[in-house]
């Protein structure tokens, strides 16, 4: 995930500052890697942090990015942090259902 970013950011330039500065803190605060997502160019990031850290990860995001460069950013940051950063589980993606016999190829 971090040599993807790094390619991302040095050889096609689709990150930010903005984007770049999340990323290392949420390197600096436990994620085992941290990327770019989407479309960058100051979009989303996707960090892989164990899950018994997550709470403490997201907190510690909440209040060493997003309160500290709200003035920056072009998004309202309102009280609920939880829309900009959350926790997920992966998941096996995308699949085709068979009606007829009910399986997930």
């Amino acid at each position: 995930m971090n040599e993807s970013h790094k390619s991302c950011k040095e050889l096609y330039d689709c990150s930010s500052e903005q984007l770049d500065k999340l990323i290392s803190l949420a390197r600096e605060k436990g994620a085992l890697g941290s990327r770019l997502t989407g479309a960058g160019w100051g979009g989303c990031c996707v960090s892989l942090v164990k899950e018994s850290e997550s709470e403490k990860f997201i907190q510690e995001i909440q209040s060493q990015y997003y309160m500290n460069e709200k003035e920056k950013l072009e998004v309202e940051i309102n009280n609920d942090l939880n829309l900009y950063i959350f926790s997920s589980y992966p998941a096996s993606g995308a699949a085709v259902l068979n009606p007829e016999h009910e399986v997930w190829y």
